[in-house]
């Protein structure tokens, strides 16, 4: 996995941020179980449906907000007081009544700090780790994010099905309070940039003075792609398959690509790497669509998890590659806020086209969109960035 001298040498940092994914992302994914919970719990199902997006809202509007908060208190301030948000949530949620109210409200503040708190984290790599293993190192950190597949979902889904429903609540207790520790626990950033004040760093300028705009693109479309993925239990169901299979496929899929397929980042640009990944998400997609059997959707999901750990790592490492430290923090905001935005709109367009041809067409007229994009994003994109002097290709 740490192939190489200097790989190595970052070690212990990496670690400590991949710790840290893990630690937040186990906060959020405690609550994919949170449905079924409520339901048991008597909530309608509308209800439900409103508390449930109450934190993906609050997380999609609070993305901008966190380049501010980093900017104006700094990376390790900005964590701990988002995690400290998620904290205190997570303990009401625990212990209060559960009325939809009082849920809908706990849900916003959930989804604010961990929104402001992945932000950080990223920020804070992509200010740390040095240019030339940006790449495999984002690909090893960004492994922290899938290992609730294993681990944390189904614990959470053991705490359901046994009835134990305070230990389930106190799991999203315990994993803030691990994030707030990994706040402390990772090195400081060398320059504070909280502190300078002399250089503007507000979105107007971040716009105007780098090339923002052109990654933002490319991240929209590999959200679109990616936000497909809440639907394929519908496209399984409707094809007499398991969608959990589905599922574990692309876990298992982006986890070794992670571990044993970040050397293609050592001999390919990363502004090569970044359209085709999703490219090749809208092409397993389409094969997806066309499975007859729980095999034949693995197969296809391994492929589709595979293209998604090239995916994000490339696509949060050119933060660091185009970005001037001073704007990572902005950026790494909109480079979110542009992603959620994705799962907002890929909804209606799969509700819409799911009424008029089923399901399984509106995979895959998706998914030849998405691949067709991905050529014209690479073309008349990243091909031009990549040619440009001060932009680094690997």
């Amino acid at each position: 996995m740490f192939c190489g001298s200097e790989l190595a040498s970052w070690r212990k940092r990496i670690i400590l941020i991949l710790l840290t994914y893990f630690a937040i992302f186990s906060y959020s994914h405690t609550f994919f179980m949170l449905p079924p919970f409520l339901k048991k719990a008597g909530l309608e199902p509308q209800r439900i449906g409103w508390i449930i997006s109450a934190f993906y809202l609050a997380a999609t509007l609070c993305r901008p907000t966190a380049g501010w908060f980093i900017d104006r208190f700094g990376i390790r301030r900005t964590m701990v007081g988002a995690s400290s948000i998620c904290v205190v949530s997570a303990l009401l949620l625990a212990f209060t009544d559960h009325t939809p109210g009082i849920l809908y409200t706990i849900r916003l503040f959930m989804g604010g700090g961990f929104s402001v708190f992945v932000v950080s984290t990223t920020t804070y790599q992509s200010l740390v780790i040095p240019e030339r293993i940006r790449g495999s190192a984002f690909a090893i950190t960004s492994i922290g994010g899938v290992m609730t597949a294993f681990t944390i979902i189904p614990l959470a889904e053991l705490f359901i099905n046994r009835g134990w429903d305070l230990p389930y609540l106190l799991m999203a207790s315990a994993a803030s309070l691990w994030a707030m520790s990994m706040a402390f626990l990772l090195p400081p950033v060398q320059q504070d940039f909280s502190s300078n004040k002399t250089q503007k760093t507000s979105y107007a300028a971040l716009f105007k003075e780098t090339p923002i705009k052109f990654l933002l693109i490319s991240c929209v479309f590999l959200g679109l792609t990616d936000a497909s993925i809440a639907y394929v239990s519908s496209l399984a169901i409707g094809r007499g398959l398991n969608p959990s299979v589905y599922m574990v496929a692309i876990s298992i899929g982006a986890i070794i690509i992670r571990l044993f397929g970040s050397g293609l980042y050592e001999r390919v640009p990363r502004t090569v790497i970044a359209a085709p990944s999703f490219g090749a998400m809208g092409l397993a997609l389409f094969g997806a669509s066309f499975a007859a059997s729980n095999f034949m959707i693995a197969f296809f999901g391994f492929l589709y998890g595979a293209a998604v750990g090239y995916g994000y790592p490339t696509h949060l490492a050119l933060i660091g590659d185009m970005i001037p430290e001073r704007f990572r923090g902005r950026a790494s905001s909109m480079v979110y806020f542009s992603m959620d935005i994705s799962w907002t709109l890929l909804p209606v367009y799969i509700g819409y086209a799911s009424a008029l041809a089923g399901i399984s067409w509106a995979f895959r007229g998706f998914s030849l969109f998405a691949f067709g994009a991905s050529i014209l994003v690479y073309f008349f994109l990243w091909k031009r960035i990549g040619q440009k002097k001060g932009i680094h290709l690997h």
